[in-house]
């Protein structure tokens, strides 16, 4: 007695399907309806793993293919003349609960190092070594955007700028793959802020220059964002992005993600907030920069605690809304999601090592 499926033969010379049953004998022999061929062996054919419902295709010794969605059927023939092979049957896989949380567990730990760790090491590797015409191409696009959304023409003068370009200079790195320029904005409803562009372009706004207290203030805070371009922060998280963004379409299969993703790669680098890591990364470029230059760190302290005094100004809750709010201090893993470092930490550390230089030359 025969066993037999239901499904679509091709021949494999032409596109041509044909509606047919495939039989199997007794004796494990195939025949399809219709269809000439030398007696086959059902041992003969492959047959892929079964994965769900979906339809699967077996490989005959000519070339031709059968295409059946019949897999209850096929399981049969295969359990009953196939050739029984070891490993793993996805399908029994994907059946078992017990067997399906634990690989969910794995995928997802999987990803979790990868976005968390591989990623950003891959990143860092690569962002040294790409040539410097991705940085410049990179900083000019940024900037022409913040130019047409959030900046309009400095309104300081000339000598005052042409101070601070001169006080930069004086402190750029001996060793660098960068070409510095300092520009001046007005802020407009960004305020008094300094931005970095991976090309080392540094932005500095009539805001921050005016809320500075002495040159030195502006200095520390140009030194932290020449941190950012050394190390290649922009660039890093550009790629970081990049490298999730791919991620997502090998976990999903959706290329038109990607797409998009690349054309929006250019406004990323400006709307995006560098890690606490990339943060504390600056930090520790300039706190050692003004501690071998011998200016000291309680100037970038101090600006710090302006800029901080600053936001807080614009955003001071009423009595009544302090009232409303949950007396309980914030969780310790809340604070750790927060993109930047407390500032108070920031504002810490730089004053102790002010104090350290004060003691060091007494």
């Amino acid at each position: 007695m025969s066993q037999s499926i239901n499904g679509v033969y091709y021949d494999g010379k032409s596109s041509r399907r044909n509606a047919c049953r495939l039989y199997v004998t007794t004796a494990g022999q195939v025949q399809i309806d219709g269809i000439q061929h030398d007696a086959i062996a059902f041992q003969d054919i492959q047959v892929p793993a079964r994965v769900g419902n979906s339809a699967r295709t077996l490989i005959l010794p000519d070339g031709g293919r059968f295409e059946t969605s019949d897999n209850p059927g096929l399981d049969v023939l295969v359990s009953t003349h196939g050739r029984r092979r070891g490993g793993i049957s996805l399908h029994l896989m994907e059946r078992k609960l017990r067997v399906i949380l634990p690989l969910l567990l794995l995928c997802v730990v999987m990803v979790y190092l990868a976005v968390t760790r591989g990623i950003p090491w891959a990143s860092e590797q690569l962002a040294y070594r790409l040539s410097a015409e991705w940085s410049d191409a990179l900083g000019a696009s940024v900037l022409e955007r913040l130019d047409a959304y959030y900046f309009s023409p400095t309104v300081l003068s000339k000598p005052v700028q042409e101070e601070y370009r001169q006080l930069l200079d004086s402190y750029l790195p001996a060793h660098t793959d960068f070409s510095y320029t300092l520009l001046f904005r007005h802020g407009d409803l960004i305020g008094a802020n300094a931005f970095a562009l991976p090309d080392g372009t540094i932005v500095v706004t009539d805001q921050l220059v005016k809320l500075a207290d002495t040159p030195e203030e502006v200095l520390a805070v140009m030194l932290h964002e020449i941190g950012h371009v050394e190390r290649r922060h922009s660039l890093r998280a550009l790629l970081e992005s990049s490298g999730v963004a791919l991620l997502f379409m090998l976990l999903t299969g959706d290329a038109e993600f990607v797409q998009e993703w690349v054309v929006a790669l250019p406004p990323l680098l400006l709307q995006a907030k560098f890690s606490r890591d990339h943060e504390w990364e600056a930090d520790s470029y300039a706190l050692e920069r003004m501690s071998s230059q011998g200016i000291d760190p309680e100037h970038f302290a101090s600006m710090m605690e302006k800029l901080v005094g600053q936001g807080g100004s614009e955003s001071s809750p009423s009595e009544e809304e302090e009232e409303a709010q949950d007396p309980q201090p914030v969780p310790d893993w809340l604070n750790y999601l927060s993109t930047h470092p407390a500032s108070e930490l920031r504002i810490q550390r730089f004053r102790q090592a002010s104090e350290a230089l004060q003691g060091s030359t007494r």
